[in-house]
């Protein structure tokens, strides 16, 4: 039987004209956002959940990863350090007391914490407005509009109806490349095994928590499913890439249901799943292909485009350059990308993932794209010096 097409011809109207569109409120689209705010940019950012900071808040990874290199130097600074200390400025932390007072004596503890995902997202709304930046939740990108190699804009849809915002540049932060896919950057899928991560609370749980006055120790997370290396994977189920409505669901489910069955085992009582996560956990799904493609082999590697440096969360002393060529693609005049989506693979794939490396690459691409609006320059032609510059002023540290 025929598959039925439905052509539809529709009046989109225009509804706002941007110097930056942003797409996507987690860590790296809010840090793009208000670093181009910050430098005198008209920013739009546009969220498709109703809370921001992405996996970190509505999905529950409500761990920040080593912004240190694991021998007592700190490595990250500028955005990166400053989501950090925002991530736990109302709510708890597990910072070791060496990086509470930035100790002179060299520790092997990493300059890393869990957090309470849902203070850090109502901070994060303050933080955001504070900038200047305009903000749309519940709002979702299906589609771009191109002229040749020059996105003019974004088609979103929410409940006001369809619309369409112009924007002298555009910036991918969704996660999965979703608006760069769409306006035909080559892009590359990643596999995941299933991890299905929510919060738990028991009995013995809440009197730990009251006993040492520290709320942290009324939860935990309920983790079923792989760890990073697979471990745990369940046997029948297949590795996803998380790019398609059905395996979005096929994970989920399936995560949701052996949480569930884990739980029904347990007394009915005297425990409880405090938090279920509003989000699909997934670690690699989609990324482009960019003008340069960081790989594990790049460690400690000079680059004279780089725009940051990456600590590895698993391994003291291994430290990556950040190349600005990995936010963007050399054909695409006016379109960056942020967050687990940069063009790396392998090994570097999973060290840009992570919470600080996002804030770090979406402060890059924050500045490039308001210094691209402001001098009408094509991304791959601007001045890397000139981005450079910007990032030391924030006291990021560009080379190792």
């Amino acid at each position: 039987m025929p598959k039925t097409v439905i052509k539809e011809i529709l009046e989109t109207p225009l509804c706002g004209e941007y110097d930056v569109i942003v797409c996507g409120g987690g860590i790296s689209g809010l840090a793009a956002a208000v670093s181009a705010s910050r430098m005198g940019a008209s920013v739009l950012l546009i969220e498709k959940n109703i809370i921001l900071g992405g996996l970190a808040t509505v999905g529950l990874i409500s761990w920040y990863e080593p912004i240190c290199d694991g021998q007592g130097n700190q490595i990250m600074y500028g955005m990166a350090e400053e989501m950090l200390s925002l991530s736990i400025e109302y709510g708890f932390n597990s910072l070791p007391e060496e990086w509470k007072q930035k100790s002179t004596e060299k520790t092997q503890k990493r300059y890393a914490t869990y957090f309470s995902p849902y203070l850090f997202a109502m901070a994060l709304d303050g933080w955001f407005l504070e900038s200047g930046a305009k903000l749309l939740l519940d709002t979702v990108v299906v589609s771009v509009v191109m002229e040749e190699n020059f996105c003019k804009g974004v088609i979103v849809e929410n409940k006001t109806g369809r619309g369409f915002y112009s924007g002298k540049v555009i910036i991918d932060a969704t996660g999965d490349a979703d608006v760069l896919y769409r306006a035909g950057v080559p892009c590359v899928c990643g596999k995941n095994y299933l991890t299905y991560i929510a919060y738990q609370t028991d009995l013995g749980k809440c009197a730990a928590a009251t006993s040492s006055k520290n709320i942290r120790k009324s939860r935990v997370w309920a983790s079923v499913g792989a760890d990073l290396w697979g471990n745990g994977h369940p046997a029948d189920f297949p590795e996803l890439t998380g790019v398609t409505a059905e395996e979005i669901t096929d994970f989920v489910i399936t995560g949701r249901k052996m949480l569930f069955d884990k739980t029904k085992a347990e007394p009915g009582s005297e425990r409880d799943i405090t938090t279920l996560p509003a989000m699909a956990q997934f670690r690699t799904s989609r990324r482009i292909s960019g003008a340069y493609e960081l790989v594990k082999e790049d460690r400690g590697i000079y680059f004279t485009d780089s725009i940051g440096v990456a600590c590895d969360f698993t391994k003291a002393g291994h430290l990556y350059e950040l190349p600005y060529r990995i936010l963007y693609h050399e054909k695409y005049d006016n379109l960056l990308t942020a967050g687990r989506s940069v063009s790396a693979s392998g090994w570097a794939w999973h060290i840009t993932r992570v919470i600080p490396v996002a804030a770090a690459t979406g402060q890059a691409a924050g500045i490039a794209a308001a210094l691209s609006a402001k001098y009408n320059k094509k991304v791959y032609d601007l001045d890397v010096d000139a981005i450079q510059n910007h990032l030391l002023e924030s006291n990021v540290r560009i080379h190792i």
